[in-house]
Formats: structure tokens, C-alpha cells, sequence
């Protein structure tokens, strides 16, 4: 009997596992882990980290963009995609110390 109980367990969470694979998109961004409705249930894009993703991977990608801008987090790809773009545009000078910047604030006055 417990093998059974626990069979019907496991097919429960099964079962559970791919209604969320289906209907949602796991996506891991900068802002962190985020489950957007799919605007089309599958399996297409089930999870994706777009963290280090270009303009160019979002090309190959249109169904996980149209769920993120249905759905309000249509900056995340803006942001993702200018990814590289600015590098090296900008270089910053190394910030230096001076010795009065070593000193505790109760020693400087």
C-alpha cells in the first residue's frame, strides 16, 4: 500500500512539474530568478538565463520576448541586449588615494 501512495506521490509532482513547464517561462535575469506566463503554452524556452544574452540571441528567441513584454518586463530585454554594446566606449581612469584619504575621519579635523 505505501508503494502505492507514494507512486501516486510522485505522478502528482510529475504531473505538476510539466504543467509548470508548459505554461511558464523561468527566466534568471540580473533582478533575479522571475516566472513569466508563456503567451503560448509549450515547451519552447522553458528556462532561460538571460544574463549574458546579446540582440542577437534575442532574435532566435521572439516567443520568450513576446511573454516578457505581455507581461511587463519588456525592459529586461532592452537591458540584456545592450549587453557589449557600450564596452570599451567608456573607460574609466583608476580611481588613486591620496594619504589623506588613509586617514580616520577623527583625524582629519
Amino acid at each position: 500500500m505505501r508503494r502505492i501512495i507514494a507512486a501516486l506521490i510522485f505522478m502528482m509532482i510529475g504531473a505538476g512539474g510539466m504543467y509548470a513547464a508548459f505554461e511558464f517561462h523561468i527566466v534568471q535575469s540580473k533582478e533575479g530568478w522571475l516566472f513569466i506566463p508563456k503567451s503560448q503554452a509549450g515547451l519552447h524556452d522553458t528556462y532561460a538565463d538571460i544574463r549574458d544574452w546579446k540582440a542577437t540571441t534575442w532574435k532566435s528567441h521572439p516567443k520568450l520576448a513576446q511573454s516578457l513584454v505581455e507581461n511587463g518586463k519588456g525592459n529586461l530585454i532592452i537591458k540584456s541586449a545592450s549587453n557589449g554594446f557600450f564596452d570599451g566606449l567608456f573607460q574609466s581612469a583608476p580611481k588613486k588615494r591620496s594619504a589623506e584619504n588613509t586617514q580616520t575621519p577623527s583625524q582629519r579635523y
